[in-house]
């Protein structure tokens, strides 16, 4: 998953409130994140301010300290939303130093608040992320919790993916780039992979040079869920298991090939089935087992390619050209491209055409852009 992170930063922009009726608000762009102030504030360009974005839960002290008495914004359950105000989607909170600094007080941390940019202060604050309710297809069964003996260590879970607006000069304009639909639903991932004798029996199927050389392997996005058979039977009988066994997807795989996808349909997210009464597996990344256990992405293209190749399908492409931010900034809203009858698309993910370094995830040039409209719906950005 993508880093949850407090940090202070500069004010990027200043802007008035595109109402023009509106006199006493400003627009504060903080990373790239737009955020509703006031001008009594008389906050500048430049100014350090701590930003906590959507989705964080707030200590009671610290919500007192922001909100206190009389104030005309309450959160509800302390957790930090994106609220409109004269219609402006604002996104998240700025504190002033000051403020920090009086909370560090009440908890008995002497000596206040060394300041540093881009530092996280989350877990200093005790500021955490908002977790939703599990899922009913997860609830059932086990729990899902890694059990590492059992995972095979070529099968790498997918990191997710950050958010646009904590990088906002990450893609220049022109830049060549691949818009594509982000899909509401659970991260899967499956795969033929090299076979590890990681488990006792398979240590004694090598010894006996039992062991097949390559081995299936399925799960969410942070459990392998393979070798599981506390987790509602053996293979075919979970949610992700069942999805694979529905597409054929192994038998479409060639060793050394993982694909990653969003498995979508009734009962994987609130209100966004996609016409899909049962559950269905679209794919949007490919990574490539080398022979010394190196791994590659394919690239944006490559992997349509791959889908079409191989039956699968495919998160749909908004657009292929050169960056432009107004023209992301509007793809992510409307309804969805995938299924138009389901409404409000949940937004983009936005991917350099080509990868430096396909072999390093972390060098792959990808994020995502969650809709405003997505994000008025009682829905979280965590996902």
């Amino acid at each position: 998953m993508s880093e949850f992170k407090v940090c202070f930063s500069k004010i990027r922009e200043i802007n008035p409130h595109p109402n023009p009726e509106v006199h006493s608000l400003e627009i504060a762009s903080i990373y790239d994140f737009q955020v509703v102030i006031s001008k009594k504030q008389n906050l500048k360009v430049g100014d350090f301010l701590l930003y906590i974005p959507v989705d964080s839960v707030l200590p009671q002290e610290l919500n007192d300290l922001i909100f206190p008495e009389g104030s005309k914004i309450k959160l509800h359950n302390n957790r930090v939303r994106q609220i409109r105000i004269q219609k402006f989607p604002s996104q998240g909170l700025t504190v002033q130093v000051e403020t920090i600094r009086e909370y560090l007080k009440q908890k008995g941390l002497s000596g206040g608040l060394e300041l540093k940019l881009e530092h996280n202060y989350a877990d200093l604050l005790n500021i955490k992320k908002y977790e939703p309710p599990v899922p009913e297809f997860q609830q059932s069964g086990q729990k899902q919790t890694r059990n590492k003996p059992l995972e095979n260590p070529t099968f790498h879970q997918y990191n997710g993916l950050d958010n646009i607006k904590w990088f906002p000069d990450m893609f220049k304009d022109g830049e060549l780039v691949v818009i594509q639909e982000k899909l509401h639903g659970s991260n899967i991932r499956f795969g033929i992979v090299p076979n590890q004798a990681n488990t006792l029996l398979k240590k004694i199927k090598k010894f006996f040079g039992l062991l097949p050389k390559f081995e299936n392997v399925y799960g969410s996005n942070k459990v392998e869920l393979t070798n599981r058979s506390g987790y509602k039977g053996y293979y075919g009988e979970d949610v992700y298991g069942a999805a694979v066994k529905r597409i054929d997807g192994f038998s479409k795989l060639k060793p050394k090939e993982i694909v990653y996808g969003e498995l979508i349909g009734e009962g994987i997210q609130k209100n966004y089935n996609y016409g899909h009464k049962v559950h269905h597996i679209v794919i949007f990344d490919v990574k490539i087992v080398n022979e010394d256990g190196t791994t590659v992405w394919l690239n944006p293209d490559e992997v349509v390619s791959f889908a079409k190749d191989r039956g699968f399908d495919h998160v749909p492409v908004l657009y292929t050209g050169g960056y432009n931010k107004q023209l992301a900034y509007e793809l992510t809203l409307g309804d969805s491209v995938y299924c138009p009858k389901q409404k409000i698309r949940e937004g983009i993910v936005v991917k350099a055409q080509e990868y430096n370094d396909s072999s390093c995830a972390s060098k792959r040039k990808s994020l995502k852009w969650v809709s405003e409209q997505y994000l008025d719906k009682e829905n979280t950005d965590f996902h």
